[in-house]
Protein backbone atom coordinates (compact mmCIF):
# COMPACT_ATOMS: atom_id res chain seq x y z
CA UNK A 1 0.00 0.00 0.00
CA UNK A 2 0.99 3.64 -0.30
CA UNK A 3 1.64 5.54 2.93
CA UNK A 4 3.17 8.85 3.93
CA UNK A 5 5.95 7.88 6.33
CA UNK A 6 7.57 10.44 8.61
CA UNK A 7 11.19 9.31 8.94
CA UNK A 8 12.43 12.31 10.90
CA UNK A 9 11.81 16.02 11.35
CA UNK A 10 10.66 17.50 8.02
CA UNK A 11 11.33 14.19 6.27
CA UNK A 12 8.03 12.70 5.08
CA UNK A 13 7.97 10.32 2.13
CA UNK A 14 5.10 8.72 0.21
CA UNK A 15 6.26 5.15 -0.32
CA UNK A 16 5.18 1.54 -0.59
CA UNK A 17 4.73 -0.15 2.77
CA UNK A 18 3.27 -3.54 3.75
CA UNK A 19 -0.53 -3.65 3.80
CA UNK A 20 -1.57 -4.45 7.38
CA UNK A 21 -3.11 -7.84 8.16
CA UNK A 22 -5.54 -8.12 11.09
CA UNK A 23 -4.75 -10.36 14.01
CA UNK A 24 -7.30 -11.72 16.45
CA UNK A 25 -9.78 -9.01 17.37
CA UNK A 26 -8.25 -6.50 14.98
CA UNK A 27 -9.80 -4.64 12.05
CA UNK A 28 -8.23 -3.25 8.88
CA UNK A 29 -9.93 -0.17 7.42
CA UNK A 30 -9.50 1.07 3.87
CA UNK A 31 -9.01 4.79 4.46
CA UNK A 32 -11.27 7.04 2.43
CA UNK A 33 -10.48 10.36 4.09
CA UNK A 34 -7.95 11.64 6.62
CA UNK A 35 -7.88 15.27 7.67
CA UNK A 36 -4.70 17.08 8.65
CA UNK A 37 -4.37 18.24 12.26
CA UNK A 38 -2.19 20.99 13.68
CA UNK A 39 -0.51 18.35 15.83
CA UNK A 40 0.52 16.59 12.61
CA UNK A 41 2.34 19.78 11.67
CA UNK A 42 4.08 19.76 15.06
CA UNK A 43 5.11 16.16 14.40
CA UNK A 44 6.37 17.02 10.91
CA UNK A 45 8.50 19.79 12.42
CA UNK A 46 9.93 17.41 15.04
CA UNK A 47 8.12 19.13 17.91
CA UNK A 48 5.59 16.50 19.05
CA UNK A 49 6.65 14.73 22.26
CA UNK A 50 4.77 11.50 21.51
CA UNK A 51 6.06 10.82 18.00
CA UNK A 52 8.53 8.02 17.35
CA UNK A 53 10.15 7.33 13.98
CA UNK A 54 9.46 6.02 11.43
CA UNK A 55 5.78 6.86 11.78
CA UNK A 56 2.68 7.02 9.59
CA UNK A 57 0.84 10.12 10.81
CA UNK A 58 -2.92 10.77 10.68
CA UNK A 59 -5.62 10.33 13.32
CA UNK A 60 -8.71 12.12 11.93
CA UNK A 61 -10.03 9.54 9.51
CA UNK A 62 -12.90 7.44 8.20
CA UNK A 63 -13.23 4.59 5.74
CA UNK A 64 -14.59 1.17 4.86
CA UNK A 65 -13.83 -2.06 6.70
CA UNK A 66 -11.52 -4.17 4.53
CA UNK A 67 -10.73 -7.19 6.71
CA UNK A 68 -11.52 -8.36 10.22
CA UNK A 69 -9.60 -10.70 12.48
CA UNK A 70 -10.89 -13.71 14.34
CA UNK A 71 -13.49 -12.86 16.97
CA UNK A 72 -14.62 -9.54 15.50
CA UNK A 73 -18.42 -9.42 15.44
CA UNK A 74 -19.44 -5.75 15.59
CA UNK A 75 -18.25 -4.82 12.09
CA UNK A 76 -17.79 -6.62 8.80
CA UNK A 77 -16.10 -5.95 5.45
CA UNK A 78 -17.92 -3.21 3.55
CA UNK A 79 -19.13 -1.31 6.61
CA UNK A 80 -18.63 2.47 6.56
CA UNK A 81 -16.89 3.35 9.82
CA UNK A 82 -14.97 5.80 11.94
CA UNK A 83 -12.96 5.02 15.05
CA UNK A 84 -11.43 6.48 18.18
CA UNK A 85 -7.79 7.52 18.17
CA UNK A 86 -6.46 6.45 21.56
CA UNK A 87 -5.58 3.05 23.01
CA UNK A 88 -5.80 3.23 26.80
CA UNK A 89 -4.81 0.72 29.46
CA UNK A 90 -8.33 0.17 30.82
CA UNK A 91 -6.93 -0.53 34.28
CA UNK A 92 -5.71 2.74 35.80
CA UNK A 93 -7.85 4.85 38.13
CA UNK A 94 -8.72 7.24 35.28
CA UNK A 95 -9.85 4.49 32.91
CA UNK A 96 -11.86 2.82 35.68
CA UNK A 97 -13.63 6.11 36.45
CA UNK A 98 -14.53 6.92 32.84
CA UNK A 99 -11.89 9.58 32.25
CA UNK A 100 -9.91 7.58 29.74
CA UNK A 101 -8.51 10.71 28.08
CA UNK A 102 -6.36 11.13 31.21
CA UNK A 103 -4.84 7.63 31.03
CA UNK A 104 -1.09 8.18 31.57
CA UNK A 105 -0.09 5.20 29.41
CA UNK A 106 -2.38 5.83 26.45
CA UNK A 107 -1.10 5.47 22.89
CA UNK A 108 -2.40 7.46 19.94
CA UNK A 109 -2.83 6.46 16.32
CA UNK A 110 -0.58 8.60 14.15
CA UNK A 111 1.91 9.44 16.90
CA UNK A 112 3.18 6.33 18.67
CA UNK A 113 1.13 3.90 16.58
CA UNK A 114 0.83 4.03 12.79
CA UNK A 115 -2.04 6.19 11.59
CA UNK A 116 -4.16 6.96 8.56
CA UNK A 117 -1.92 8.79 6.09
CA UNK A 118 -2.12 5.48 4.28
CA UNK A 119 -4.42 3.47 2.07
CA UNK A 120 -5.12 1.08 4.97
CA UNK A 121 -4.94 1.32 8.75
CA UNK A 122 -5.06 -1.49 11.32
CA UNK A 123 -7.17 -0.84 14.40
CA UNK A 124 -5.90 -2.76 17.41
CA UNK A 125 -8.02 -4.41 20.07
CA UNK A 126 -9.22 -1.79 22.57
CA UNK A 127 -10.02 1.03 20.15
CA UNK A 128 -13.72 1.52 19.50
CA UNK A 129 -15.03 1.42 15.93
CA UNK A 130 -18.34 3.04 14.99
CA UNK A 131 -20.76 2.68 12.08
CA UNK A 132 -21.42 5.90 10.19
CA UNK A 133 -24.99 7.13 9.71
CA UNK A 134 -26.04 6.78 6.08
CA UNK A 135 -26.35 10.55 5.61
CA UNK A 136 -22.89 11.37 7.01
CA UNK A 137 -20.09 11.64 4.46
CA UNK A 138 -16.56 10.33 4.98
CA UNK A 139 -15.35 13.94 5.08
CA UNK A 140 -17.78 14.85 7.86
CA UNK A 141 -16.90 11.70 9.80
CA UNK A 142 -13.19 12.51 9.65
CA UNK A 143 -13.94 15.80 11.42
CA UNK A 144 -15.61 14.00 14.33
CA UNK A 145 -12.23 13.90 16.11
CA UNK A 146 -11.65 17.68 16.33
CA UNK A 147 -15.38 18.13 16.93
CA UNK A 148 -15.00 15.68 19.82
CA UNK A 149 -12.26 17.84 21.31
CA UNK A 150 -14.71 20.73 21.17
CA UNK A 151 -17.42 18.54 22.71
CA UNK A 152 -15.20 17.70 25.68
CA UNK A 153 -14.20 21.34 26.20
CA UNK A 154 -17.62 22.93 25.70
CA UNK A 155 -20.08 20.37 27.05
CA UNK A 156 -18.13 18.46 29.68
CA UNK A 157 -15.61 20.94 31.02
CA UNK A 158 -17.38 24.26 30.46
CA UNK A 159 -20.95 22.98 30.77
CA UNK A 160 -22.19 25.50 28.21
CA UNK A 161 -25.95 25.74 28.15
CA UNK A 162 -28.84 27.81 26.78
CA UNK A 163 -28.38 31.53 27.36
CA UNK A 164 -24.67 31.47 28.15
CA UNK A 165 -22.50 34.17 26.61
CA UNK A 166 -19.30 32.45 25.50
CA UNK A 167 -16.06 33.85 24.12
CA UNK A 168 -14.00 31.46 22.01
CA UNK A 169 -10.42 32.61 21.59
CA UNK A 170 -8.95 31.27 18.34
CA UNK A 171 -10.77 30.30 15.15
CA UNK A 172 -8.62 27.37 14.08
CA UNK A 173 -10.26 23.94 13.70
CA UNK A 174 -10.55 23.39 17.48
CA UNK A 175 -11.89 26.88 18.11
CA UNK A 176 -14.38 26.46 15.27
CA UNK A 177 -15.43 23.11 16.73
CA UNK A 178 -15.97 24.80 20.09
CA UNK A 179 -18.05 27.45 18.32
CA UNK A 180 -20.25 24.78 16.72
CA UNK A 181 -20.80 22.98 20.03
CA UNK A 182 -21.53 26.19 21.93
CA UNK A 183 -24.08 27.30 19.32
CA UNK A 184 -25.69 23.84 19.36
CA UNK A 185 -25.99 24.25 23.14
CA UNK A 186 -27.94 27.50 22.79
CA UNK A 187 -25.18 29.97 23.64
CA UNK A 188 -24.43 33.42 22.26
CA UNK A 189 -20.90 33.07 20.90
CA UNK A 190 -18.20 35.67 20.32
CA UNK A 191 -15.08 34.36 18.58
CA UNK A 192 -11.76 36.12 18.08
CA UNK A 193 -8.70 35.60 15.88
CA UNK A 194 -6.09 37.58 13.96
CA UNK A 195 -6.97 36.20 10.51
CA UNK A 196 -9.98 37.45 8.57
CA UNK A 197 -10.42 34.25 6.56
CA UNK A 198 -10.80 32.24 9.77
CA UNK A 199 -13.38 34.70 11.08
CA UNK A 200 -15.23 34.48 7.79
CA UNK A 201 -15.49 30.72 8.29
CA UNK A 202 -16.67 31.33 11.85
CA UNK A 203 -19.50 33.49 10.55
CA UNK A 204 -20.53 30.71 8.15
CA UNK A 205 -20.64 28.37 11.15
CA UNK A 206 -23.00 30.68 13.06
CA UNK A 207 -20.83 32.95 15.20
CA UNK A 208 -22.88 35.81 16.63
CA UNK A 209 -19.93 38.20 16.77
CA UNK A 210 -16.42 37.94 15.29
CA UNK A 211 -13.50 40.09 16.46
CA UNK A 212 -10.20 40.49 14.67
CA UNK A 213 -7.94 41.36 17.60
CA UNK A 214 -5.27 42.81 15.31
CA UNK A 215 -7.78 45.49 14.32
CA UNK A 216 -10.07 45.86 17.35
CA UNK A 217 -9.64 46.02 21.12
CA UNK A 218 -10.96 42.69 22.44
CA UNK A 219 -11.64 43.90 25.97
CA UNK A 220 -13.48 47.02 24.80
CA UNK A 221 -15.68 45.04 22.39
CA UNK A 222 -16.58 42.51 25.07
CA UNK A 223 -17.45 45.29 27.50
CA UNK A 224 -19.71 46.84 24.86
CA UNK A 225 -21.40 43.54 24.09
CA UNK A 226 -22.04 42.60 27.72
CA UNK A 227 -22.83 45.97 29.30
CA UNK A 228 -19.51 45.89 31.13
CA UNK A 229 -20.20 42.56 32.85
CA UNK A 230 -18.02 40.22 30.78
CA UNK A 231 -18.85 36.85 29.26
CA UNK A 232 -19.99 33.85 31.27
CA UNK A 233 -17.36 31.49 29.91
CA UNK A 234 -14.15 31.68 27.91
CA UNK A 235 -12.79 28.83 25.80
CA UNK A 236 -9.07 29.35 25.11
CA UNK A 237 -8.26 27.55 21.85
CA UNK A 238 -5.14 29.38 20.74
CA UNK A 239 -2.25 28.00 22.77
CA UNK A 240 1.05 28.06 20.90
CA UNK A 241 3.99 30.28 21.76
CA UNK A 242 2.20 33.39 22.99
CA UNK A 243 1.50 34.87 26.39
CA UNK A 244 -1.59 36.94 25.81
CA UNK A 245 -4.77 34.88 25.78
CA UNK A 246 -4.92 33.76 29.41
CA UNK A 247 -4.28 37.31 30.58
CA UNK A 248 -7.04 38.53 28.27
CA UNK A 249 -9.37 35.81 29.53
CA UNK A 250 -9.35 37.21 33.06
CA UNK A 251 -10.25 40.62 31.64
CA UNK A 252 -13.22 39.52 29.54
CA UNK A 253 -14.88 36.94 31.80
CA UNK A 254 -17.40 38.11 34.37
CA UNK A 255 -17.02 37.84 38.14
CA UNK A 256 -17.36 34.19 39.10
CA UNK A 257 -16.93 33.18 35.45
CA UNK A 258 -15.17 30.16 33.98
CA UNK A 259 -12.12 29.85 31.74
CA UNK A 260 -11.47 26.54 29.98
CA UNK A 261 -8.10 25.99 28.30
CA UNK A 262 -8.11 23.59 25.35
CA UNK A 263 -5.23 25.19 23.43
CA UNK A 264 -1.79 23.61 23.81
CA UNK A 265 0.92 25.98 24.99
CA UNK A 266 4.07 24.63 23.34
CA UNK A 267 6.41 26.23 25.90
CA UNK A 268 4.34 24.72 28.75
CA UNK A 269 3.78 28.08 30.43
CA UNK A 270 1.43 31.06 30.31
CA UNK A 271 0.87 34.14 32.48
CA UNK A 272 -2.31 34.79 34.43
CA UNK A 273 -3.53 38.08 35.90
CA UNK A 274 -3.68 36.44 39.28
CA UNK A 275 -5.14 39.30 41.34
CA UNK A 276 -8.15 39.58 39.04
CA UNK A 277 -8.42 35.80 38.99
CA UNK A 278 -8.50 35.59 42.79
CA UNK A 279 -10.52 38.68 43.67
CA UNK A 280 -13.22 38.00 41.07
CA UNK A 281 -13.42 34.31 42.08
CA UNK A 282 -12.93 32.97 38.57
CA UNK A 283 -12.53 29.29 37.76
CA UNK A 284 -9.90 27.75 35.49
CA UNK A 285 -10.17 24.29 33.96
CA UNK A 286 -8.17 22.29 31.46
CA UNK A 287 -9.65 20.22 28.62
CA UNK A 288 -7.64 17.37 27.08
CA UNK A 289 -8.55 15.56 23.89
CA UNK A 290 -11.77 13.63 23.56
CA UNK A 291 -13.33 10.42 24.85
CA UNK A 292 -16.63 8.74 24.09
CA UNK A 293 -17.53 11.63 21.82
CA UNK A 294 -17.85 9.95 18.40
CA UNK A 295 -21.49 8.90 18.80
CA UNK A 296 -22.81 12.26 20.09
CA UNK A 297 -20.84 14.08 17.40
CA UNK A 298 -22.30 11.81 14.72
CA UNK A 299 -25.79 12.55 16.04
CA UNK A 300 -25.13 16.28 15.89
CA UNK A 301 -23.87 16.03 12.32
CA UNK A 302 -26.48 13.59 11.03
CA UNK A 303 -29.38 15.59 12.47
CA UNK A 304 -28.03 18.83 11.04
CA UNK A 305 -27.49 20.51 14.40
CA UNK A 306 -23.88 21.18 13.43
CA UNK A 307 -22.44 21.64 9.96
CA UNK A 308 -18.71 20.93 9.76
CA UNK A 309 -18.44 21.23 5.98
CA UNK A 310 -17.50 24.96 5.91
CA UNK A 311 -14.39 24.06 7.93
CA UNK A 312 -12.94 22.19 4.93
CA UNK A 313 -10.79 24.60 2.93
CA UNK A 314 -8.60 22.25 0.86
CA UNK A 315 -8.86 18.71 -0.56
CA UNK A 316 -5.52 17.11 -1.50
CA UNK A 317 -4.14 13.73 -2.52
CA UNK A 318 -1.78 11.67 -0.36
CA UNK A 319 1.08 12.62 -2.68
CA UNK A 320 0.47 16.28 -1.78
CA UNK A 321 0.71 15.77 1.99
CA UNK A 322 4.02 17.58 2.47
CA UNK A 323 2.76 20.56 0.47
CA UNK A 324 -0.37 20.54 2.63
CA UNK A 325 1.63 20.58 5.85
CA UNK A 326 3.72 23.49 4.58
CA UNK A 327 0.59 25.37 3.47
CA UNK A 328 -0.59 25.39 7.08
CA UNK A 329 2.24 27.75 8.01
CA UNK A 330 1.38 30.32 5.33
CA UNK A 331 -1.55 32.65 6.15
CA UNK A 332 -1.85 33.52 2.46
CA UNK A 333 -3.06 29.96 1.76
CA UNK A 334 -6.10 30.57 4.00
CA UNK A 335 -6.06 27.05 5.41
CA UNK A 336 -8.84 26.04 7.76
CA UNK A 337 -8.95 22.26 7.41
CA UNK A 338 -7.11 20.15 4.84
CA UNK A 339 -8.64 16.85 3.79
CA UNK A 340 -6.54 14.06 2.29
CA UNK A 341 -8.82 12.06 0.02
CA UNK A 342 -7.87 8.59 -1.21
Amino acid sequence: MLAAVLRGARDIRVEETPTPVPGDGEVVIKVEVCSVCGSDLHAYNGMHPKVTYPRILGHEYSGVVSEVGKGVKDVKPGDRVGADTNLTCGACVYCRNGRVNLCPSSKTLGFNMDGAYAQYIKIPVGINIYHLPDNVTFEEAALAQPLGVGFNAVKRRAGVTVGDVVAVMGAGPIGLSCLLLAKASGAFVVISDTLDHRLETARKLGADVTINISQEDLMERIRELTGGEGVDKVIEAVGGRQDMTLMQSTQIVRRGGLIVVVGTFSDNKASLRITEFKDREMELKGARGQHNTFKPCMRLISTGRVNVKPMISHVLSLQEIESGLQMMTDPAEKVSKIIIKF
